[in-house]
């Protein structure tokens, strides 16, 4: 195209025009609209070329975030459903232990590892490194809007609510309710918990009053966090869709 033009200028160059100036100068007119044309569709060339480059590197990077933001994910099944059996095993020592007391059975040394288990919490650490990676490099790295959403959610709504609820539940608590019945009847050796005055601990409503309070605390903590493994293998399907549908 460049020879062609290249070649019309030359023979503007050398043919004598019959209309004289006017005609020449229309040509070199024509001449210069084709170069201006030229130019203008070379930068648009190069636009498109470097937008589908920067394209592709976006999603290259996309594709990496992801990647790692699934083996976080993973991670958070497997610790999830960790805590969540633990929450259900206080459930089942406190259960134990209000039994116990309601039907004033004899004290025996078993009882100490229940009396402890029954008033554990359980503070969950959920891994987030790819969810930052990804909030530090923008979340428009993710090219899909819904899928953009999901990951915001789970991380900054869900996850966020599940360990600010738990371990609100938790600073309110225990140190007000738990711990003065604790110094009040118990003493600790080793991994148990052992009464000082079984009789006086069977007479205490304020003892069979916290743990199941505190029971009803694990059945929440329970629930949110059944809540939020949901919503990880939820998330995590929904990546593992976007990351076929782009190989594709």
């Amino acid at each position: 195209m460049f020879k062609f033009f290249r070649k019309i200028r030359q023979n503007l160059l050398t043919e004598n025009p019959p209309n004289g100036r006017a005609g020449k100068f229309g040509k070199y007119l024509l001449y210069a609209i084709g170069e201006i044309v030229l130019v203008v569709i070379g930068i648009l060339f190069a636009l498109q070329i470097n937008n589908w480059n920067e394209f592709k590197k976006d999603r290259a990077v996309e594709n990496k975030l992801l990647i790692e933001l699934k083996e976080n994910l993973n991670t958070n099944l497997v610790r999830l459903t960790d805590e969540i059996q633990k929450e259900h095993n206080s459930i089942a020592e406190i259960n134990l232990i209000v039994e116990h007391i309601d039907n004033r059975r004899a004290y025996h040394d078993s009882l100490d590892t229940h009396f402890r288990q029954a008033i554990l919490s359980h503070d969950i650490v959920l891994s987030s490194s790819a969810f930052e990676a990804i909030k530090s490099k923008g979340f428009e790295i993710i090219d899909s809007d819904s899928l953009r959403k999901d990951i915001i959610d789970l991380f900054d709504v869900s996850y966020s609510n599940l360990i600010s609820e738990t371990v609100r539940l938790e600073d309110l608590f225990w140190p007000s309710s738990v711990l003065p019945i604790l110094h009040t009847h118990f003493r600790w050796e080793g991994n148990t918990t052992k009464p000082v005055d079984y009789e006086a601990l069977l007479n205490d409503k304020r003892y069979t009053n916290m743990i199941t309070n505190r029971r009803h605390f694990r059945k929440l903590a329970a629930l949110k966090k059944s809540e939020s493994l949901l919503r990880t293998k939820t998330l995590l399907a929904h990546i593992d869709s976007y990351l076929e549908l782009a190989e594709d």
